[in-house]
């Protein structure tokens, strides 16, 4: 059994995982919550969102909230990730990193 020691983790590519997976984890839940509005609408319950007998500009200004929406909570998470590499560089540099032990 072979042990290795992670002494840093890289900000950048910690940034790009979490971004990738804040857009697409934001686009569903964007398009989660607008089929629920639209469907909530279409049984009476009015909530001022799209309804498929919207007009363009609603289905637009929808289209570009989605989007919008997605791409803050992909740099929100990018961000955390960034930082948490950061931090845990500097406490890896004080006290040294974490130990994996795998086999060969």
């Amino acid at each position: 059994m072979k042990s290795l020691e992670i002494k840093r983790i890289g900000g950048g590519s910690c940034f790009r995982f979490g971004f990738a997976v804040g857009i697409v984890v934001g686009l569903v839940t964007c398009i989660v919550l607008l089929v629920a509005r639209i469907s909530l609408r279409e049984i009476g319950i009015e909530l001022g969102t799209v309804a498929p007998t919207s007009g363009a500009l609603q289905v637009g200004a929808a289209v570009a909230g989605v989007i919008i929406a997605s791409l803050a909570a992909g740099l929100i998470t990018g961000a955390g990730g960034a930082i948490l590499a950061f931090i845990y560089n500097v406490f890896a540099a004080t006290v040294g990193g974490i130990q994996l032990k795998v086999d060969e």
